[in-house]
């Protein structure tokens, strides 16, 4: 959080490496900027650590301007591990997609051809979910807690070493509990699981033989994966559902309370919990470490959302998303896009377009990767429902959209590449288009607006004579005053320039 007083500014941040459930504020009444956190003390976890740092910055930019001093602060919270960006292809084989060099996959979520992948450039990662058990349940089976936990009961008792053995035990000592002290699950029928979804306590120092923990991530486990046995060369692990939208929010188990690195919250009665980010940011945390430690990457879903927290330990990141919601476009908006981008800074962030591909043709397809390229981010594509339909399995689909894969594609990457910038030393005139940069050459201009317009566009980095838009190829010559030059951009409604500035 930031305030500024003329070109002066203040800015209060939590360590970014020290996640607390917390609010950053300013009250205009006691001209007070403060952190306020919401911690408890039991006597199972009696202390609590919180870091967080003040700073000034010179505010020309407004808050962008203090978004650059965090990256200052906090350098290694937005280090890019990896040099190289591209599009997200999730599970689906790759040497499977017809033509797949043109859709510019990079990052594979899913271990299925690992050899293959290494043999073609590709980033491939090992699969993850924490904070959830999806345990099936047969239709005779009762769906409710009762039922749901005899299965579990039985799953551990008799046969504790199969795969729902194991994943039974683990719920015992890690599954949360409510504030009335039972299990926490919820039902769903789902085309991967019709029953019952647990909330799982994925933090490492949960006591226990199996925990949640253990069974993702474990010595043997690790050595399976990355030692000199291992069938292909894994590039990181990557964690789904990170943010857990199925998992509940608080988890009032008292003696997960002692296990916790990250300090206990509390609900709306002041009892003692859990907060189920806080989980979150611990696996990440953890598994990170270790994952770091062998020069590898982390990559992980539907982050960074509500949780900024998890942003600073994970290297590429990205989201499901429907943008087309019963055949109605609806883009996600500039804020939450620019929310996004700011905490991956220059790291990689990836879509993957989850619609009713039969209402979404090739003309949406188009306002999603011009979208997309204005904020550096990759325009990928899944599912209707998450699981069925994988469009990179539908030739039909891929191969109309090929061309603009082909166009937008290339210059997502070499913007995405070249490093978002917070600051982007340009101002438009008009209040419908909006203005990123990408290293010290490239700015992308979007017109947000329903109509064509056009804007005089003021740019204040050094030595700038002209432009050329690499959409279109046009080149347009700078009108110098002082130290600024002036570029001319018209773009219809929805449409997008990729600038490369000439010195």
């Amino acid at each position: 959080a930031a305030i500024a007083d003329g070109t002066r500014g203040q800015a209060l941040a939590v360590d970014p490496f020290c996640p607390v459930y917390a609010r950053l504020c300013y009250n205009a009444g006691t001209r007070e900027l403060y952190v306020a956190c919401d911690l408890a003390l039991t006597p199972e976890r009696p202390a609590a650590t919180v870091r967080f740092c003040r700073f000034g910055f010179e505010a020309s930019w407004g808050f962008r301007s203090a978004l650059a001093g965090l990256y200052r602060v906090y350098p290694e919270a937005f280090r890019s591990r990896t040099p190289q960006q591209g599009q997200w292809m999730p599970f689906a084989k790759i040497s499977a997609v017809q033509g797949w060099e043109d859709f510019g996959f990079l990052f594979k979520e899913g271990n299925n051809e690992t050899e293959w992948d290494d043999a073609h450039g590709i980033i491939t990662f090992r699969y993850t979910e924490p904070m959830t058990w999806w345990m099936k349940m047969p239709e005779e089976t009762p769906w409710t807690l009762d039922g749901a936990m005899a299965m579990v009961q039985k799953a551990a008792s008799q046969e504790p070493d199969s795969p729902q053995g194991r994943h039974a035990r683990a719920l015992l000592a890690s599954g949360y509990h409510g504030p009335e002290g039972r299990f926490e699950a919820r039902f769903e029928k789902t085309p991967w699981c019709n029953g019952a979804v647990w909330s799982m306590n994925s933090m490492p120092d949960i006591p226990g033989a199996v925990t949640d923990f253990k069974l993702k991530w474990n010595p043997a486990e690790k050595a399976k994966l990355y030692g000199p046995e291992r069938k292909g060369d894994l590039d990181g692990e990557y964690v789904d559902s990170s943010e857990g939208y199925v998992t509940a929010v608080l988890n009032y188990r008292r003696e997960h309370f002692a296990a916790a690195r990250t300090p206990l919250a509390f609900d709306g009665e002041f009892r003692p919990a859990i907060f189920r980010g806080l989980i979150a940011a611990e696996y990440v945390q953890a598994l990170a470490a270790d994952v770091h430690g062998m020069g590898k990457l982390m990559m992980a879903n539907s982050t960074p959302s509500r949780l900024w927290f998890l942003a600073p330990n994970l290297d590429v990141m990205g989201t499901e998303t429907d943008w087309n919601r019963g055949g109605t476009w609806r883009p996600m908006a500039h804020r939450e896009m620019l929310y996004r981008r700011a905490l991956c800074g220059p790291k990689p962030f990836c879509f993957l377009m989850n619609t009713d591909f039969g209402q979404f043709p090739y003309e949406k397809v188009e306002k999603y990767m011009k979208r997309s390229l204005a904020y550096g981010m990759f325009p990928g594509f899944f599912s209707h429902n998450a699981s069925e339909g994988h469009y990179f399995t539908r030739p039909e689909l891929y191969n109309r959209d090929r061309p603009l894969f082909k166009k937008y594609g290339p210059l997502v990457k070499r913007v995405a590449e070249a490093g978002w910038e917070p600051l982007t030393m340009a101002r438009p005139d008009q209040p419908s288009f909006l203005v990123e940069r990408f290293g010290q050459d490239y700015l992308t201009v979007f017109n947000d607006g329903a109509e064509a317009a056009e804007t005089m566009l003021r740019v204040l980095l050094p030595g700038v004579t002209g432009a050329t838009d690499l959409v279109n190829g046009q080149e347009t010559a700078a009108q110098r005053d002082g130290d600024a030059a002036t570029l001319r951009v018209r773009l219809a409604p929805e449409d997008v320039a990729v600038l490369q500035l000439r010195r």
